[in-house]
């Protein structure tokens, strides 16, 4: 589980409440369980020695010590009295109930109260055996001498025991709610943010394959309707600012064709006039070269327009891409040659995919055009083909100057030159990257760029791998030679650099 997530936070913010609200719980019953006993204990001894002050000491002169010595070892027998009982007058114990047992108090042993002993006073005490004691005291006024001490006590033990059993049961209690708190708040939390992941899941497939496409509006009637309906709006907006980009990036390429047809050739006319000075003819020829520049500018643009704006027709059928591969090679290898760039193409079997053969040429074009014009001479370019598991994966790796880190995320972008000067001697436009990516991803296929300054790049095309019975390949083989891009189509390709 992710401990960032939203259902993780809330989770956790839930059991932290419960934590602190059971920990403020235990303390306040442990708490109340103890002084509620301790009191109660007090109360009983306290009872216990006004009684017998009541009811035995105050009739003792009038009914004698024998009357005083039967009724008080009848209502508190020796050995069985709970709590003990103890009277004394003058050091002379006058009656005592014994010692307490299960476990064994001798209350003889502990010592008498003395004359300057506070009157109702409660203490604590410690046997020998190292027992807690709780002993109330209590003085009677005797008309016939000294003062009456009486002393009932009781053992804290049993009380102990009782709070530490609640102690460890509130200790092993308490995590397990929380335990079951973290579990079936997760659990909960599924409910109120299964919208959220549909949302999310929604979205992440808006514009891959076509615009137009709406998230689903959650009738909540609370804040997770109102997102859903702002986040369509905003896509609206952006759909609205996308196209009218695309309708003005395509009007301005189409109306920018015709005017440039026109003075290319009128630039021809003016350099089949004789005797024309040679000023003005290298004049003519640059601006006829700027001419040829502009068109293949305004062409791309339009190329990449169409592409994005899903003008431009895809026929999506089944390509043998090894083949295209390899004629593509044998093509461009003059282009290497004139470097003494050395092209090494690693395709051993027939990879087929599906998809439009003249745009993954020129993509295959593209990406050797742009290897071989960033490659210094006598570097190498490796072109790798290979079918990984649903993917035909084409990789294009050169020994080039490479391309800065700070670039890296740009250079898929249109007219976007890491070195403008370089790049406008080597004639390129920027534009070559762009229309790669528009292809793929009319081709629903992802292009990614490996690079570091001076140590080369690696390009890789990543395509859905078609899958084809040996009698479907055989079919189609039959018509590789057609299906294949022509030779013509090189030439074509070649103006989208």
């Amino acid at each position: 589980m992710n401990r960032n997530s939203l259902r993780a936070r809330v989770t956790a913010f839930y059991v932290s409440m419960l934590a602190l609200a059971l920990a403020v719980f235990s303390f306040a019953v442990y708490g109340g369980v103890s002084a509620f006993l301790t009191n109660s204990m007090e109360r009983t001894l306290m009872h216990t020695a006004e009684s017998i002050v009541a009811d035995y000491l105050v009739p003792l002169n009038a009914k004698g010590d024998a009357w005083f010595l039967s009724e008080m070892s009848e209502s508190y027998p020796a050995g069985i009295s709970d709590p003990f009982v103890r009277v004394s007058q003058g050091g002379k114990i006058l009656y005592e109930s014994g010692d307490m047992r299960e476990p064994l108090v001798r209350v003889s042993k502990l010592s008498l109260p003395s004359d300057s002993a506070s009157v109702k006073t409660l203490r604590r005490a410690t046997a020998e055996t190292g027992q807690s004691l709780m002993i109330y005291t209590l003085a009677y006024a005797s008309p016939r001498g000294s003062p009456i001490w009486v002393e009932t006590g009781a053992n804290m033990e049993p009380l102990f025991h009782l709070l530490h059993s609640l102690f460890l049961i509130l200790l092993v209690v308490t995590p397990a709610i929380l335990v079951g708190a973290a579990v079936g708040g997760h659990l909960l939390m599924a409910g109120p943010l299964r919208p959220v992941v549909a949302l999310t899941e929604q979205a992440e497939h808006i514009g891959r394959k076509e615009l137009g496409e709406r998230l689903p509006i959650i009738h909540s009637g609370d804040e997770l309707e109102r997102l859903s309906l702002a986040l369509n709006r905003m896509i609206e907006r952006l759909e609205e600012a996308l196209a009218h980009n695309q309708r003005f990036s395509a009007d301005a390429s189409h109306e920018l064709r015709t005017p440039l047809t026109i003075i290319r050739g009128e630039l021809e006319s003016l350099l089949e006039i004789p005797e024309l000075q040679t000023q003005a003819v290298e004049g003519i020829s640059s601006a006829l070269e700027e001419s040829d520049r502009m068109s293949r500018i305004v062409n791309n643009l339009l190329t990449i327009s169409r592409l994005d704006g899903g003008g431009e027709r895809i026929e999506m059928l089944p390509v043998e891409l090894t083949s295209i591969l390899k004629i593509t090679l044998d093509h461009m290898s003059l282009l290497a040659d004139e470097k003494g760039i050395i092209i090494t193409c690693e395709a051993p079997a027939p990879v087929w995919v599906s998809g439009d053969a003249m745009r993954l040429k020129q993509v295959i074009v593209n990406l050797i055009d742009n290897a071989i014009k960033y490659t210094p001479e006598g570097g190498s370019i490796l072109v790798r083909l290979v079918a990984h598991e649903e993917q035909a994966i084409l990789t294009v790796t050169d020994t080039g100057i490479g391309i800065p880190a700070a670039s890296l995320p740009f250079v898929f972008n249109r007219f976007y030159r890491t070195d403008k000067a370089r790049s406008r001697e080597s004639g390129g436009t920027g534009l070559g990257l762009a229309i790669v990516k528009a292809i793929c991803t009319a081709h629903q296929a992802a292009v990614s760029i490996e690079s570091a300054e001076n140590k080369g790049a690696i390009l890789r095309v990543q395509l859905p791998l078609l899958h084809l019975s040996p009698r479907e390949v055989s079919e189609l083989q039959s018509k590789l030679p057609e299906a294949s891009a022509p030779k013509e189509h090189l030439a074509s390709a070649r103006l989208s650099q």
